[in-house]
């Protein structure tokens, strides 16, 4: 979703859509920014962008975040509009992973670990749906 289409379909709202900034609570510096989700299909494939380079401009689609020691995590869409859990490089904000999944997960995610394991879980529509971390 790109919220709010202007007269050529494309949003009235200058991208990136939605993002996650990490902020150093210490001096309050903005560390990095990342777009959440993947620029929509609408606008990767629109006339008027035509061969341009269209940087990530993310979707207008809550992302509900979580975090481990080092990993950020939030659910979002992918540019065909299939929900997917984002993994990131907490430090960086530099993707590592992408998981697509069934339901888009519009509520709070949790984490945690068993026996060793790190598990996500994540309430998509009216089920949970859990994911297990590769093991270390």
């Amino acid at each position: 979703s790109t919220g709010v289409r202007g007269p050529d379909g494309l949003s009235i709202y200058k991208p990136p859509y939605s993002r996650i900034t990490a902020i150093d609570m210490n001096t309050g510096d903005h560390l990095w920014m990342i777009p959440t989700g993947e620029t929509p299909e609408i606008v990767l494939n629109h006339p008027d962008l035509k061969g341009k380079d269209i940087p990530n401009t993310g979707v207008m689609v809550p992302a509900p975040i979580t975090v481990t020691k080092t990993l950020l995590m939030y659910t979002s869409t992918s540019s065909d509009g299939t929900p997917a859990l984002f993994a990131g490089d907490k430090k960086t904000g530099e993707q590592i992973g992408k998981v697509e999944f069934e339901d888009l997960a519009r509520y709070g995610n949790m984490t945690y670990r068993h026996e060793g394991r790190q598990y996500v879980v994540l309430q998509s529509g009216p089920k949970l749906t859990v994911l297990a971390l590769p093991e270390d």
